[in-house]
């Protein structure tokens, strides 16, 4: 009877375990299907997010590098500093909802290499590469070697907006043409530059107008052919009159250019003070010279068509600093 006491127990022991072993089993079995092994990754102490492992940490960051030099191949991708990891389990369903490539990405720090030409120490286009900078600033220092042109290194964090081929050509024509004045034609020019056949031609309109004080409407016509900004490029207004048509002085002055220029053909510029200038293109004829204090409302030149232009009229500028801006609010109203 004894013995068969002992075994009964004995088996009911076994029979426990044995049942024990199995839950025990099922259960691990049942975690290890819901939760996956996983690592935690961490910048400096801030959590990043859940990697499969620290090679899919490699994987994402790599992608980021690639994206960013998809747009600059000289771009320098890195972090400051290097990530720790720590072993974790959790649900698939974890790393599935969670975007580690934006957390990543807002921790990568980026230094782009950009090469500014300036001109006088004013930056006039921007490239990410120092080719095309040096092409633009040798071509300004050979077409206009009066003017401090050079070829300044930067390193931003963030790449802005480049410098087209198409507005570099305009740039550089534009710059050209306004500093890199020649001597005025002679008669045996072609019609569209000359001067001999309008120099003669009628004055159309007063030889002066009443000063305001504040700025006069610079010829007798007021219909405007082109607004400022009409084109690329177009600095000025462009205001429609026959060839003969009196140019006044919009302001007070003095002239500090009156002569030829490409482009701008005759022109003439006045400045005013306080920074305030105004310029006077595709004249006909000029009646001022350089260096030559004139009264708002008195005639500088007559409208013509010399220089780059398709017909006859005035192209005025009011620049400050030297910087063209909108002339119309100057003159509106006046």
């Amino acid at each position: 009877m004894e013995k068969k006491g002992v075994l009964s127990t004995l088996r009911f022991i076994f029979f426990t375990v044995f049942t024990m072993a199995l839950i025990f089993s099922a259960v691990l079995v049942t975690i290890l299907n819901t939760y996956k092994p996983a690592v935690k990754a961490y910048l400096n102490g801030k959590f990043i997010g859940y990697f499969s492992s620290e090679q899919q940490f490699d994987e994402v960051y790599n992608d980021l590098v690639t994206e960013k030099q998809s747009i600059d191949p000289n771009v320098k991708v890195y972090l400051d500093y290097e990530p720790t990891f720590e072993t974790s389990y959790i649900r698939d369903s974890v790393i599935a909802d969670q975007n580690v490539y934006t957390n990543l990405r807002a921790e990568i720090k980026t230094e782009y290499t950009i090469y500014n030409v300036a001109v006088d120490g004013e930056t006039k286009m921007t490239f990410n590469t120092q080719d095309e900078a040096n092409k633009y600033a040798e071509s300004l220092k050979s077409e206009v070697s009066k003017l401090n042109t050079e070829v300044k290194v930067e390193k931003v964090s963030e790449l802005g907006e480049m410098t087209s081929i198409e507005r570099a050509d305009n740039i550089l024509k534009e710059i050209v043409d306004r500093n890199k004045p020649v001597e005025t034609p002679k008669a045996t020019v072609k019609a569209n530059t000359t001067t001999s056949n309008v120099k003669t031609a009628q004055t159309i309109g007063a030889t002066s107008v009443a000063a305001t004080g504040s700025g006069i409407w610079p010829t007798v016509n007021r219909r405007i052919n082109c607004q400022y900004m009409g084109y690329s490029g177009h600095t000025g207004i462009d205001l429609g009159g026959a060839v003969g048509t009196a140019i006044y002085a919009y302001r007070s002055g003095t002239v500090t250019f009156a002569g030829w220029g490409s482009g701008y053909g005759l022109h003439v510029k006045v400045d005013h003070g306080n920074g305030m200038s105004t310029l006077y293109a595709h004249c006909s004829e000029l009646l001022v010279s350089a260096g030559q204090q004139v009264s708002e409302g008195q005639i500088i030149a007559k409208i013509g068509l010399t220089g780059y232009t398709t017909g006859p009229h005035l192209h005025f500028e009011v620049r400050l600093n030297g910087v063209p801006v909108n002339p119309y609010p100057y003159i509106a109203g006046k």
